[in-house]
């Protein structure tokens, strides 16, 4: 939900996630794209502008604290050091309320809302970044199991435009 627009931007897809630091998410549908990050490098791919952007992860970058807020939210093993948390039992589940500790982490998002059901699998996450958007996800179908180490690869296809937002 972007605040500047009337209706929110819906779109599906798959989120494969491997602690601490693995994760894969191809979003279908009129705006297609996959991100991927083996826990040193991210990979973003628009295959409908053929064009990637790969950040480096690690020593410093700027991308640090976005990646590790998404593997704090997706992970909860370190949830209480990175985070103040709130919570409440509802229906069916529990409600988190995640506010950031850090100052790097409180650039990426201002809270995030998890909703667990009784078997505690996150059902939906609803995310304010600083800006008012949010970004609401609800999850479905999940499974549990080994993942393969090639999910969390990626390749850009030939002909794709590679570039390096962060220069490094």
């Amino acid at each position: 939900m972007i605040r500047l627009m009337k209706n929110p931007i819906l779109s599906s897809g798959k989120v494969w996630f491997q602690p601490p630091n693995k994760f894969r998410r191809e979003v279908k549908g009129n705006s297609p794209s996959l991100t991927v990050s083996d826990g040193r490098q991210l990979w973003i791919y628009y295959p409908g502008f053929k064009s990637a952007e790969r950040y480096p992860l690690g020593k410093g970058s700027p991308l640090d604290s976005t990646v590790a807020a998404i593997n704090s939210s997706l992970n909860l093993e370190d949830v209480e050091n990175n985070f103040q948390i709130s919570a409440a039992k509802i229906e069916k589940g529990y409600e988190l309320r995640l506010m950031p500790r850090a100052v790097a982490m409180r650039r990426v998002f201002q809270k995030l809302a998890l909703r667990i059901n009784d078997q505690l699998r996150v059902e939906s996450t609803d995310m304010l970044l600083p800006n008012g958007d949010r970004i609401v996800t609800t999850y479905s179908d999940q499974t549990h199991g080994a993942i393969p180490a090639s999910m969390f690869e990626f390749t850009p296809p030939a002909g794709t435009n590679v570039s390096t937002p962060l220069g490094k």
